[in-house]
C-alpha cells in the first residue's frame, strides 16, 4: 500500500455522540466505532442471516461519558449485551455503527 494514511485507517476509531431517547429514558454516550473497508462492511451486513446486533458487536469497540444513575458505565461485552436485548436500541446502535462507516469530517 503506497499511502500511509490508508494502512494507518486499519487501525482507526470513529467518534460518534449519540443522544437519543428510547421509551422515555435518554441515552447520550459516546460511541466508539471501528472503522472498515468497505469491503468488510458489505460482508458484514449482507452475510446470510445478518442481524443488527451482529452488525454491533463486530463494530462497536467501546464507548465513553455513559451515565447511569450517576455513574459511569464501562464497556464491556456483558454491559453490551444487556442493551441488545432490546431491539430498538440494537436497531439504533447498528443504524450508527453502519452510518459511521461513512461520515467525513471537514477541517479548515
Amino acid at each position: 500500500m503506497k499511502l500511509k494514511l490508508l494502512n494507518d485507517l486499519k487501525k482507526a476509531v470513529i467518534s460518534a455522540p449519540l443522544n437519543f431517547e428510547f421509551g422515555g429514558l435518554l441515552f447520550k454516550f459516546t460511541a466508539q466505532i471501528k472503522l472498515v473497508p468497505e469491503s468488510e462492511l458489505k460482508i458484514l451486513t449482507e452475510k446470510q442471516g445478518a442481524n443488527d446486533g451482529d452488525i454491533v458487536r463486530e463494530l462497536l469497540v467501546s464507548w465513553d461519558d455513559f451515565i447511569d444513575d450517576g455513574k459511569d458505565v464501562p464497556f464491556d461485552k456483558s454491559t453490551l449485551e444487556e442493551l441488545l436485548v432490546y431491539s430498538g436500541l440494537t436497531a439504533r446502535l447498528s443504524v450508527e455503527c453502519i452510518n459511521a462507516q461513512y461520515r467525513i469530517n471537514e477541517k479548515n
